[in-house]
């Protein structure tokens, strides 16, 4: 993902657990994100501490949403089941308490998050942060270690599955010689 050129910064994203992936991080970093997008179905706590890491790792903005929903936004059973918590649901039991947040590229919680229903959250972005905070940190420039590590990214389609018989490692083989 190259990102987006937009008139308020450079935008990239992922989705959900993507976001755990820190070769894909690393990738959107080196692309030069400023803002990291991450939508998610994720509300526990743990979700708001990889937003902040993100965000302090990248030197980028990272703006995270994520729904509000209680279990009458779902069909009624039997068409849509919560797998096991279903006898415990009401109609207005949530079954996803949001936590939508915006976050610093040094950290700092900007708006969020949020857990009270649903709601638009907003926060004036200094882009200006971004350069600040790659001063002091920056994964895939000084702080890099390329004489120790590298990342070599594919950024053209590929097959999922390759099969490769013994009758090709012979033939790949003999054109070698």
């Amino acid at each position: 993902h190259d990102g987006i050129e937009t008139p308020i910064g450079k935008v990239g994203a992922a989705i959900c657990w993507e976001n755990k992936m820190p070769l894909l991080r690393t990738a959107m970093y080196a692309k030069g994100i400023e803002i990291y997008c991450a939508p998610t179905a994720d509300s526990r706590d743990v979700w708001q501490a990889s937003m902040t890491h993100i965000a302090l790792e990248g030197g980028c903005n990272v703006l995270s949403a994520n729904q509000f929903c209680r279990r009458k936004d779902y069909p009624p059973p039997p068409e849509y089941l919560f797998s096991g918590t279903e006898d415990e649901l009401n109609p207005d039991s949530v079954v996803c308490a949001g936590g939508s947040v915006i976050i610093s590229p040094s950290g700092a919680i900007l708006a969020g998050p949020n857990y009270d229903g649903e709601a638009l959250i907003s926060a004036d972005l200094d882009m200006g942060e971004i350069a600040r905070a790659k001063f002091d940190f920056d994964v895939v420039g000084h702080y890099s270690r390329p004489e120790v590590l590298s990342l070599i990214v594919r950024d053209h389609p590929a097959k999922p599955v390759t099969f490769t018989s013994a009758s090709e490692k012979t033939e790949d083989a003999h054109k070698l010689l």
